[in-house]
């Protein structure tokens, strides 16, 4: 056979590969393509129920590019967001959900993005961290949501939320000032407690905070300012472990 003969049948076995190539390859990218935004959102859907999160998300993602003016769009932003919050990534769940609240604000389900968005940054604290920031936007947030809603069904579930916000930021205030009671810099205690005192005024430590001031006081030889507090502690609950300390203490200052 001729170098020529043999160079030319490479030449059409080549050929045929690449056309065979690129018909499977376009066959494939059609019958990608061939579905529906409302399939893809179901697949999504189930892909997310089992779990397989990336694939999932691919499928959302997919019917956002393929079909950016269908009605599927919006549940697919809900999915998204829901999706990253079950996977516990709370800044892409807060993102998608904060677009949800700006693509369609008179949306039936725009409570519950709002509401999420709110949970996301209270998924976020990080008590260990001491960066209330989280919270503090999540506080905010449930608040604004009460405002906003007051008549949907997330409505009960954001006041317990708005009730934990304000327990973190309270007992943050109150382990400030007793690690500074503690080390005994008494007048940085005596300043977080009544902080304690004013802003969370029904607070369940406020009892022991009282207490922590006659406590402060007394060692800052305070003894007027002390004995004030010792007795507020025995009339606001006289049978409790701490009205019975301040007796003992108003027993020495006699």
């Amino acid at each position: 056979m001729s170098p020529f003969s043999l160079f030319s049948k490479f030449v059409s076995f080549f050929t045929i590969v690449s056309v065979l190539v690129l018909f499977f390859g376009c066959a494939t990218t059609k019958q990608e393509k061939n579905y529906s935004a409302s399939q893809l959102l179901q697949q999504g859907k189930r892909l997310a129920k089992k779990k397989e999160v990336e694939e999932a998300k691919a499928k959302i993602q997919q019917l956002m590019e393929d079909y950016p003016d269908s009605k599927e769009r919006v549940a697919a932003t809900m999915l998204l967001a829901d999706i990253h919050f079950k996977d516990e990534n709370y800044e892409e769940a807060k993102f998608h959900y904060q677009k949800f609240t700006e693509l369609y604000p008179a949306h039936q389900f725009v409570d519950r993005a709002h509401f999420y968005k709110a949970m996301s940054n209270f998924k976020l604290t990080d008590l260990a961290s001491r960066d209330l920031t989280p919270v503090n936007s999540a506080l905010e947030g449930f608040q604004r949501f009460i405002e906003d809603f007051p008549k949907s069904s997330y409505a009960k579930p954001a006041q317990l939320k708005i009730t934990q916000c304000l327990d973190i930021l309270a007992q943050n205030i109150f382990e400030i000032g007793k690690f500074y009671y503690r080390t005994g810099s008494y007048q940085s205690a005596i300043q977080r407690f009544k902080r304690l005192k004013v802003t969370y005024p029904n607070h369940s430590y406020i009892l022991e905070a009282e207490f922590l001031l006659g406590e402060s006081y007394f060692h800052e030889q305070n003894f007027s300012e002390a004995t004030a507090y010792y007795k507020n502690v025995i009339r606001s609950s006289p049978r409790s472990e701490f009205a019975k300390e301040a007796r003992l203490r108003l027993r020495t200052l006699r």
